[in-house]
């Protein structure tokens, strides 16, 4: 199976989650959007996230929306790492100021461009209290479009752990 389609489970301690939404709300407090990154390995069908990576990003404010960018220097550092502790990107997530979609600049300029990768949205900066009913979490799939998946398809493929 190619990259990372046959994983049907994601199994995220709720201490990745935690680190996510403080940064996001981080850069909410300055009216910006931030991501994050989920790392971690796979054992059959299962992936288990072990590292939230906080990306050196850059964050604009353009008059036709939010923007946030990470560098391709950081990208070969956060590569370089993935390598040297032989683990491999699941996901990336990010803010928005209100409402968790995909939109087109997360289509075109997603960090992770693995199939079966997840891009996850989290709505409000991340202010709300945690809620996986919140996130709008899309799947790259074979064809190389990002698919939304429904709340029951969340439900099943994420489970935190404490």
């Amino acid at each position: 199976m190619s990259g990372l389609l046959h994983i049907d489970t994601v199994r995220v301690p709720l201490i990745c989650i935690k680190s996510v939404y403080r940064h996001l709300r981080a850069m909410g407090e300055q009216g910006m959007e931030g991501v994050a990154l989920w790392a971690g390995r796979i054992q059959e069908r299962v992936f288990e996230v072990q590292t939230t990576i906080i990306p050196a990003q850059t964050a604009s404010q353009l008059e036709s929306g939010l923007l946030y960018a990470v560098g391709g220097a950081e990208l070969h550092r956060i590569n370089q790492w993935l390598y040297e502790n032989k683990q491999t990107l699941i996901a990336q997530l990010h803010s928005h100021p209100g409402e968790a979609y995909h939109s087109e600049m997360d289509d075109r300029y997603a960090i992770i461009a693995t199939l079966g990768g997840l891009s996850v949205v989290i709505p409000d900066f991340g202010f709300n209290a945690f809620s996986l009913d919140d996130w709008a979490v899309y799947r790259l799939s074979p064809e190389k479009i990002w698919e939304d998946l429904g709340r029951p398809a969340i439900q099943s493929l994420i489970q935190i752990r404490s």
